[in-house]
């Protein structure tokens, strides 16, 4: 069809959505004449619903007709909508949210992500409530892949672990990499600029794709490589080198500003190569890597009681915090199709290496001089915290599928991981520390005979043996049964020693460990009423695994007994849901929606200890309520929409310890807003015979939640809800695109939650702690020019 020809088919589709809303009862004052010009331009122009492939049960299958709450997100939306880091994806999920604190400390591997309401991760990166897949590869739910030559991207809803095992307690999210072409050479690059409001530097990036056949129909090779930089939005203050060093963040005193804090590059990409061996047997070998780097945090103080993001940072010394992250994954998939079966193995390993380095000046100057340590004559100095997370993991998963025998269809399989994992502290010093002294009956004495203040580390392993299998039973023409298992033998050790001053003395090693072996089944059925609408029904089981963890019982609240600390228990939960989805063929829509109760035991939260330390603990009982509805598609062959909200009421029935910390019965669940809304368009319209005009705009608001704050003992507080708004606009001619992207058109400030400090949080002068929170660069305009080949 010509561009004029497309011009026609959107009056056509505009006159058949009137048609559409007239018959659902809306009143049109539009003439009989215009109706039936409608219903004619419908008849005639019958537009065909898209098809979206998925592989959320390890078989490719249409996602109209998948018995799970699905939200996919296909290369051309991830397009259409500018889509380039999980926060873009993340905002425009139901009943998907995401915070900064409840997992290990620092920023550059606190993100956790929570979805239906179950949220948290433990100390050591190695169980979350949420899955995290690059293809077929486990990796720790705080990574953030560039979201670049992306086929879908998958959001899972619900427990998974009957394909996908533990940690997808509250269901998953997979990003599929598209492989290498083995037909036709491919190249494409990206280039874009901008500013940030605020900002002390430009933005600006460019990646490049790049598809070589090296033997048609044999052997090809993919190549993906980007650079990125985010400008830097908030402001470090220091005291004036000439003035006095000042110690004392409340004293007033000339202060100089350094910019540009928060600026985040990174760069990246990967190298596949797919070998068809035969014409059934293909072998895919893939390398990827990242390197994300912050210059200061991208997290700033949220003063309560409004707990609202300042991006202001007044420090005591001219010192730069960083952060850094690195991880590559190669990965060596093989798959064998025969007669109406496959087999897929898929090898990989990861590896992980994230820094933070934080000012904690004031914070540890505060500890210095408190009542308990009480500290004097130590010189005025910064200090620098440098918190270090190592992450090693080997998978292997085997598995065969099977298509409908005597109507009976599956999949099969085993699963085997190993993961190691370290935190680690080098020595901290406090120079001055064997002049400085303490109070002593006698008098004072020396405060230490070094300089060492802390060290730290923590290592952990986990291995994980799997077998598991779906099997789906049709019968009666409509109805398809579903049944599944997985079974499981996990075991974890842990350590934890430390030393200095801070520590009073050595820590000695006092290994941990747990084993533990259990079931995961599932249930369903669905019913295809018509072509175009599915009901279905499921209950589930899913579980995240517990293991040992470091003795912290000297420092830990009264009335905790020491097993509680050292032996974390799984968590589990039940879910039973009900759904539908429902096809529109005109004008082109997919409306899914979804019903679900959660009965979740042994909830596993993180926790403050007063004395720094941080540490999981499993709560009692806690249920949740809720629903989401999305609606996916075209309204024209101009109009692209999508819309999604999410619900979910939580409520921690048997707070369990939870009650040491303040949690009463009745609370809602930590981190999890109730509400989050979701809406976008893309309009696309012929300017010329070969150049199109676009727009597209997105909305998402997300309610506030409840914080057990990382800092200061673990007080209460309320996170602020926020909306974010986006637009984009350009033209297409051919295989060339530019667009001007504004980000954060409102300039939301919000708060993504609280990190733990590296090292110790800082108080005001009542003594009220000053939480440090992640938040997002404000309003930013990008200018991008794509070119295809």
């Amino acid at each position: 069809m010509n561009h004029g020809e497309n011009a026609i088919a959107g009056r056509h589709s505009f006159a058949r959505l009137l048609a559409l809303l007239a018959g659902c009862g809306i009143a049109l004052h539009a003439g009989e004449a215009l109706a039936a010009d409608a219903e004619a331009a419908a008849a005639s122009e019958s537009e065909t619903l898209e098809t979206i492939t998925v592989s959320a049960r390890k078989r490719d299958e249409s996602l109209a007709t998948v018995p799970v709450s699905i939200t996919v997100f296909t290369s051309e939306s991830l397009e259409k909508y500018n889509i380039q880091s999980f926060n873009d994806y993340a905002t425009k999920t139901p009943n998907v949210s995401f915070s900064y604190g409840g997992g290990p400390t620092g920023i550059a591997d606190a993100r956790t992500v929570a979805i239906r309401g179950i949220t948290g991760q433990n100390l050591y990166g190695t169980a979350g409530a949420t899955g995290f897949y690059i293809d077929d590869t486990p990796i720790p739910g705080s990574v953030d892949p560039r979201v670049l030559d992306i086929d879908n991207i998958e959001v899972l809803k619900g427990p998974q672990g009957t394909l996908f095992g533990e940690s997808s307690l509250g269901g998953n999210v997979r990003l599929i990499t598209k492989k290498p072409n083995l037909e036709k050479n491919e190249f494409s690059f990206m280039t874009q600029a901008g500013v940030t409001s605020g900002g002390g530097s430009a933005d600006g990036g460019a990646d490049i794709i790049g598809n070589l056949v090296l033997v048609p129909d044999k052997l090809a090779v993919r190549t993906v490589l980007f650079f990125n930089h985010d400008a830097g939005y908030l402001t470090r203050t220091f005291p004036n080198p000439a003035s006095p060093a000042v110690s004392d963040p409340f004293l007033s005193a000339p202060r100089t500003s350094v910019g540009n804090q928060g600026a985040v590059g990174t760069f990246g990409g990967s190298l596949a190569a797919l070998l068809r061996v035969t014409d059934h047997f293909d072998a895919t070998l893939r390398v990827m890597f990242q390197n994300t780097t912050d210059h200061g945090f991208p997290a700033t103080f949220a003063p309560l009681p409004s707990f609202t993001p300042d991006y202001t940072l007044n420090r005591a010394f001219d010192v730069q915090p960083r952060a850094s992250d690195v991880w590559a994954l190669p990965s060596l998939d093989l798959k064998y199709t025969g007669q109406g079966w496959s087999f897929i193995s898929s090898t990989s390993f990861f590896y992980r290496h994230t820094a933070d380095i934080e000012d904690s000046t004031y914070g540890t100057q505060q500890v210095l001089a408190s009542s308990f340590y009480n500290v004097s004559g130590l010189p005025s100095q910064p200090y620098l915290w440098d918190g270090e997370h190592f992450h090693n993991q080997i998978t292997e998963e085997m598995r065969v599928s099977f298509d409908p025998i005597h109507d009976l269809s599956g999949t099969v399989g085993a699963f085997y991981s190993r993961t190691h994992t370290k935190f680690y502290i080098p020595p901290t010093f406090a120079n001055g520390l064997t002049s400085a002294t303490v109070p002593t009956p006698a008098g004072p004495v020396q405060a230490w005979p070094n300089d060492e203040i802390w060290t730290q580390t923590n290592p952990a392993f986990q291995k994980d043996t799997s077998l598991f299998g779906e099997l789906y039973y049709k019968f009666l023409d409509k109805f398809t049964l579903t049944a599944g298992a997985r079974k499981y033998w996990l075991s974890q050790d842990t350590d934890f020693t430390a030393d200095g001053f801070l520590n009073l003395g050595a820590t000695l090693s006092n290994p941990q460990h747990n084993s533990q072996t259990g079931t995961d089944p599932k249930a369903g059925i669905s019913y295809q009423a018509t072509d175009d609408a599915m009901v279905y029904a499921s209950a589930s089981k899913g579980f995240r695994a517990g293991g040992a963890q470091a003795d912290v019982s000297f420092c830990a609240l009264p009335n905790l007994p020491v097993t509680d600390i050292t032996q974390l228990k799984s968590d589990t939960l039940w879910t039973y849901e009900v759904g539908t989805k429902v096809q529109l063929p005109n004008p082109g829509l997919l409306v899914s929606a979804a019903a679900f109760h959660i009965d979740w035991t042994n909830l596993q939260q993180q926790i403050a200890l007063p004395c720094g330390f941080y540490f999981d603990i499993n709560g009692g009982k806690a249920t949740i309520n809720g629903g989401e509805i999305e609606v996916t598609g075209h309204l024209s062959r101009a109009l692209q929409v999508r819309f999604g909200a999410g619900y979910e009421k939580t409520n921690i029935t048997e707070p369990g310890a939870l009650a040491i910390v303040g949690i009463e019965s009745g609370s809602r669940i930590l981190g999890t807003p109730a509400w989050n809304v979701s809406i976008g368009g893309v309009y696309t319209v012929p300017l010329t015979s070969s150049i199109d005009g676009f727009v597209s705009a997105d909305y998402s608001y997300t309610g506030d939640s409840v914080a057990l704050l990382n800092s200061g003992g673990g007080a209460e507080s309320t996170r602020p809800s926020y909306s974010l708004a986006n637009l984009r606009f350009g033209i297409d001619h051919e295989k060339s695109e530019v667009s001007l992207n504004v980000h954060n058109l409102t300039n939301a400030k919000p708060n993504l939650g609280d990190i733990g400090y590296v090292g110790y949080a800082q108080f005001n002068a009542a003594g009220t702690v000053i939480p440090q929170v992640a938040t997002l660069q404000p309003l930013t305009v990008i200018l991008q020019y794509k070119q295809s080949f």
